[in-house]
């Protein structure tokens, strides 16, 4: 298709209308945005119930290490093997001292929870808060 300005030939015109495209994007972007807190979920964690006193916590930000009653151990929301642990937990505390909060499905086994708590002393962790629910009366 050539293009022709006051009888002079201007030869082909190659460009690409970006309004549509610009369109999609846009509709993406709010499908995107309408969605997305509809994919956070967590994982479902029975935590025991137990009257017990609220720990007290310090400027350092604690670091929440959970276990699902399928023994998949989370560190933050990032899935972690067991062997892995140290290495990652080591990179989380790099050299600071920070308390640990442990949430354990009451339905695990005690060996693995204690497998857990033996891999937090490995790396050196001095605090470790247990989560729990309070009881219900």
């Amino acid at each position: 298709m050539a293009g022709k300005v006051g009888g002079e030939d201007l030869g082909d015109l190659a460009e690409i209308n970006v309004t549509p495209l610009v369109d999609v994007m846009l509709v993406l972007l709010i499908i995107f945005i309408i969605t997305s807190p509809m994919l956070v979920q967590g994982l479902k964690v029975n935590l025991p119930k137990q009257d017990a006193p609220a720990l007290t916590s310090k400027s350092e930000e604690p670091i929440i290490l959970t276990l699902t009653s399928d023994q998949i151990i989370l560190l933050g929301d990032e899935p972690v093997h067991i062997k892995l642990l140290p290495d990652r937990l080591g990179a989380r505390l790099a050299g600071s001292p920070r308390p640990v909060y442990l949430k354990a499905d009451e339905s695990l086994p005690y060996g693995f929870v204690i497998r857990v708590l033996a891999v937090l002393d490995q790396v050196g962790v001095e605090q470790v808060g247990m989560v729990t629910h309070p009881e219900e009366r």
